[in-house]
């Protein structure tokens, strides 16, 4: 078998950092900013502004007077603070043959951040520290999570690592359930729902999360405010296991952990149990108080253009509890619950959010500490790149290209394709996502839903709770505009960690002309609930798929499997199986037929001399990673030299 590996895992920024929207002049216009600037001043780099807000404005006369110039905006080093998203619209874009650069100053490192840093604390017996919030305590404010030097903090939770499994579902097998002696603190008990005490229920690929109403100790019974599951049958609690997961979460009583923290809302207080090795004298504790960094909306008929953002971080953005809590279905889209006209399903918000936005990039930098998800080119986006962004600690998925379905044309109904306002060609390439799905366990690290022409390339996927990179949204080979999907040269690994019924790549429906090429999948663990994880997982509808020249190992189940899917090119891949009794292929409700398989091998994983591949490393170029991530190729070079030792 060949296995046709140059150029995959090349992690290169092969289009550039300026972005595709024209060629600009040499000698930018600038502008600078920086933390101890003021507004007052001329924008100079002795006597820079103070606010990305000024700086705007600034841009914004510049075009004023000639739309096709290039601008730069430099930000120094420091932290830009807000409080609401900043938001970009036509008028911050240039004209045909100009460009407008947010850019960092050479050598820094700014940081956009929506949060507010929490200071003053005091210490307790227990070896607690506590701080009262006025804003807090007067309703102005909340939060749910909070960053102590850089890393996130998770609520009081039991048990504190892992999970339990309930007893008995109640007889509406929605609004509670029995639970074994000793599995929640006996000092919770009764009316709770003051408490903020909240429940986290894992389904097989989605969670629920929901305000805990009361705990009846006599009966061992545990009923919640809101129904658990979305509407469908299939999301009762114990539709897919007798005794699913569960855990409880943000009380008082649960905070024993060192890390772990509790906001009192009615009283503001604030209870945080430090880490050995922290200090609160020293430690930086930041909570996130904007909804939202940065929103880039054009209008229907006039999009924005020509934005390039470079090398800015981004941190700190809040996600609320939906009013009606959180039913989850897959990779964020979750019901929209108790709210007028409610469109049924939506998904997660994101920290950045592009619409009707065309011919912008996003490259360098990051996106970190969020409480949703990371960045998404949703509403009519097209040509639109993001590269060598690192996207890490994120509440949802770590980046969404497209929407959820077409949308209405002409009053047609909600399912009716419409290419014409579908994005197409955005791209996302030599980056690296993880850590995603920490407040929704189903979030991934690339979601591609109604988009034409999306591509995936070269990037690192890892650490996520369920799927690495989800392609499609429709249950069925029913055409839709999506086509032309490109998910190749991607290194996606340790992946399906806390969700089943997924793979390093998911894929859905019927796109023409798709191709899943040189992908390297590995570390997808044996499941924990009930449903079946793989190396790639092609579920229903599936059609017209081209997977070709990938390699995909230490997986616990079968690498590739079908599921409801129609015709599919399966070739020139590497798929070792764990034992001689798995397959390399498993069809669920798919002929066997439909898929055809060309020059495939098979090695068990007891037998898999890694000899075969691991010599790729000398034969693929240069590569650039978001600093301080180690090059993906390297860690497989790594795994191959330890298996042959």
């Amino acid at each position: 078998m060949k296995i046709a590996l140059i150029g995959a895992l090349c992690i290169v920024t092969a289009w550039g950092l300026g972005g595709a929207f024209a060629e600009t002049p040499e000698d930018p216009a600038t502008i600078h900013v920086a933390p101890g600037g003021d507004d007052a001043n001329p924008g100079t780099a002795d006597e820079p502004l103070q606010t990305i807000e000024a700086a705007q404005e600034a841009v914004r006369e510049l075009l004023a007077e000639d739309n096709a110039q290039a601008i730069e905006v430099r930000l120094d080093d420091g932290v830009y603070r807000i409080e609401e998203p900043l938001e970009f619209g036509p008028a911050d874009s240039p004209g045909e043959g100009g460009e407008v650069i947010w850019r960092a100053a050479p050598n820094d490192n700014p940081l956009i951040s929506g949060g507010r840093v929490i200071g003053g604390w005091e210490s307790n017996e227990d070896g607690t520290y506590s701080i009262t919030i006025e804003a807090v305590r007067d309703g102005e404010w909340t939060f749910r999570e909070l960053f102590v030097n850089g890393e996130r903090r998770h609520r009081a939770r039991y048990p504190a690592e892992g999970f339990s499994r309930i007893d008995q579902a109640g007889e509406d097998r929605r609004t509670n359930f029995t639970f074994h002696d000793g599995d929640i603190p006996g000092d919770m008990t009764g009316d709770v729902t003051d408490t903020g005490l909240e429940l986290v229920f894992f389904h097989d690929w989605s969670i629920t999360r929901v305000p805990v109403e009361r705990i009846d100790h006599e009966e061992n019974r545990l009923h919640v405010v809101h129904p658990i599951g979305q509407q469908a049958d299939h999301y009762r609690i114990d539709h897919f296991e007798p005794h699913p997961r569960y855990y409880l979460e943000n009380h008082r009583a649960l905070l024993d952990t060192p890390g772990e923290w509790y906001l009192d809302e009615a009283t503001g207080e604030l209870t945080y149990w430090p880490k050995p090795e922290e200090t609160m004298d020293e430690a930086e504790a930041v909570a996130p108080v904007s909804k939202g960094l940065l929103n880039v909306r054009g209008a229907e008929g006039d999009p924005v253009r020509g934005l390039t953002f470079r090398d800015i971080h981004f941190a700190h953005s809040a996600w609320d509890l939906p009013a009606g809590g959180y039913a989850g279905g897959q990779a964020t889209i979750h019901d929209d619950r108790y709210e007028e006209d409610h469109p049924g399903r939506v998904m997660m918000s994101a920290a950045i959010t592009f619409d009707f936005a065309e011919h912008n990039t996003i490259t360098g930098g990051s996106i970190r500490n969020v409480g949703h998800s990371g960045l998404w080119f949703r509403r009519e986006c097209s040509h639109n790149t993001i590269s060598n962004l690192l996207v890490d600690d994120v509440g949802g998925n770590a980046v969404n290209l497209g929407e959820t379905r077409a949308r209405q044309v002409n009053g047609a109904s909600w399912t009716q394709a419409a290419p014409e306002q579908v994005g197409r060609a955005n791209r996302i390439e030599d980056s690296v996502l993880q850590r995603t799905g920490r407040i929704d366990f189903s979030g991934i690290g690339v979601w591609v839903g109604m988009a034409a022409d999306a591509e995936v390339r070269h990037n690192l996927v890892r650490h996520t709770p369920y799927t690495g990179v989800s392609v499609g949204w429709m249950w069925n080979p029913q055409p839709t505009p999506c086509e032309g999907t490109l998910v190749e040269g991607n290194h996606i690994h340790h992946v399906m960690q806390v969700l089943s019924d997924g793979g390093g790549i998911y894929s859905l429906g019927y796109q023409p002309g798709a191709v899943l090429r040189e992908n390297l999948i590995h570390d997808v663990p044996l499941n924990v609930g009930r449903a079946e994880s793989n190396g790639m997982f092609l579920d229903e509808g599936t059609m017209d798929f081209t997977i070709e020249d990938n390699v995909i190992y230490n997986v616990d189940r079968s690498p590739l499997r079908f599921h409801r899917a129609e015709e599919n090119l399966v070739r020139n891949n590497l798929l070792v199986v764990p034992d001689e009794d798995t397959p390399m292929v498993r069809y669920n409700a798919t002929p066997e037929e439909n898929i055809e398989l060309v020059d495939n091998d098979a090695p068990i994983r007891a037998e898999f001399d890694p000899e075969s591949v691991a010599g790729f490393r000398d034969r693929v170029g240069p590569r650039t990673m978001p600093s301080g991530i180690p090059d993906p190729a390297d860690a497989f070079a790594l795994w191959a030299a330890e298996a042959m030792d």
